[in-house]
């Protein structure tokens, strides 16, 4: 009797290892929650009982309020479990124009998709598939889309801006996701002429961060910046907590840059003690909002992004 109830239990995880492609199962068997992207919710620990997966029903939403908590059954622990979203969880999406219902899915076979759904690579990692189903009508909001479509948010940013902040370089307005090739960097030279595309409130202060997030560094800070008639009063003669670095062909690591430019409303004045506090180096945009949402809003008023790279592009283009 014994043995036939291991057989039992054995059968399901077979099928399901043939079913669906390895890598998910092996995913699957380290965590309590089937989407990659996602963690258990766990109750607190007490002197008796360590802290564990919140268990729940299915029909009943008894999931405790979370990052897009969901009640899923755990192939580790054979039962239902809650789940929300890691904090700052990279989501994949399907491709443009596709809608999903989160659901993985592993291989070229879209038997394992609802009728109607193709498994499909998502947005910005094909190694992530999911169950996708064309539709034509959605609409997406930008910039949030453009930053997501390119993993900036929230791999590098963790919260996409409401509005595209427009700079402008040596007389050339540049475009979201632009590339300097190492044979045109000295176009940023200089830094930008800067307009939010949003009117400013002259009673309040900004701040304005360059970031390049390949080296993890600062190469441009101005805070307390005011503004007038609507847009930002800085020029030549504003100080700057870190001077603008004019990027080179020398620069480390070799290859590409990519920068993050973006503007903040400060909640109040930063001092000067706050501003010496600001690590330039081995930066995270994360932590560091964390660390002064007294003095700035967590979600940047604007930002755009874009890149140069110490070497010659050498792709062909057709």
């Amino acid at each position: 009797m014994r043995n036939n109830l291991l057989l039992i239990l054995i059968i399901p995880t077979t099928i399901l290892g043939a079913r669906y492609n390895s890598h998910l199962v092996r995913g699957w068997s380290n965590s309590d929650c089937i989407r990659p992207w996602q963690q258990a919710i766990m109750s607190k620990p007490t002197l008796r009982v360590p802290s564990r997966a919140i268990g729940c029903h299915p029909d009943e939403h008894d999931c405790p309020a979370g990052r897009n908590a969901v009640c899923q059954y755990s192939l580790r622990s054979q039962k239902y479990v809650c789940c929300e979203d890691k904090k700052d969880a990279d989501i994949p999406t399907c491709p443009k124009y596709y809608e999903t219902l989160l659901l993985p899915c592993g291989g070229s076979s879209n038997s394992q998709c609802p009728r109607g759904y193709r498994c499909l690579g998502s947005l910005g990692d094909e190694s992530i598939k999911l169950c996708c189903k064309l539709n034509r009508t959605l609409d997406y909001k930008e910039p949030e889309h453009t930053f997501r479509e390119n993993r900036i948010v929230p791999r590098l940013l963790p919260i996409a801006p409401e509005h595209e902040l427009i700079a402008t370089f040596n007389e050339e307005q540049i475009s979201m996701g632009q590339l300097f090739d190492a044979s045109v960097i000295d176009k940023i030279a200089d830094p930008p002429i800067m307009t939010a595309g949003v009117e400013l409130q002259d009673e309040k202060l900004y701040t304005i961060i360059l970031v390049d997030s390949t080296s993890k560094d600062v190469t441009w800070f101005v805070a307390n910046i005011a503004a007038f008639d609507g847009q930002l009063e800085i020029h030549k003669r504003t100080k700057s907590a870190v001077a603008y670095q004019s990027p080179a062909s020398t620069d480390s690591p070799v290859g590409m840059h990519i920068m993050i430019l973006a503007l903040f409303e400060q909640n109040e004045t930063w001092s000067q003690k706050d501003l010496t506090r600001v690590s330039m180096d081995d930066f995270n945009f994360g932590e560091w909002l964390e660390q002064n949402t007294h003095i700035i809003q967590s979600k940047p008023l604007a930002a755009t992004f874009y890149g140069y790279s110490t070497r010659r592009d050498d792709r062909k283009t057709i």
